[in-house]
């Protein structure tokens, strides 16, 4: 089985030199962007295996993630959002956040392959 070329999008203002560490020892790109523009702009050149919303709570609100997901429908994009150990913001439950989980920092290499992988299976055979 060949997987396709793909990458990791990184949407958030914060250095993430700790998910670029965690993510060398894998052979996929990731890309940071700033800005839901530039996020949605990237997804619509080339869908992403994996989509990491960071930073900012604004970054996970709904119409972000609503974008990204219309920009990449009908593709089985993995979208989640990383969040601090002391500030967990799960969404209520019933409230449908488009968002398929939660990675809480610090993040292990072993987890953070394992969603990445998942990630990549899942858009392969879906």
């Amino acid at each position: 089985m060949t997987i396709p070329q793909g990458y990791i999008l990184v949407l958030g203002q914060q250095p993430q030199d700790f998910l670029d560490a965690q993510l060398q020892h894998l052979s996929y790109l990731m890309v940071l962007t700033d800005s839901a523009d530039q996020a949605v702009a990237r997804v619509e050149q080339e869908r992403p295996y994996l989509v990491i919303l960071s930073g900012n709570h604004q970054n996970w609100s709904q119409p972000v993630v609503q974008r990204l997901r219309d920009s990449i429908w009908p593709a089985g994009v993995t979208i989640v959002a990383l969040t601090e150990p002391d500030e967990p913001s799960w969404f209520p439950p019933g409230q449908t956040s488009g968002i398929d989980g939660f990675l809480v920092k610090p993040l292990s290499r072993d987890i953070l392959s394992a969603v990445v992988e998942s990630a990549v299976v899942k858009q392969f055979c879906g």
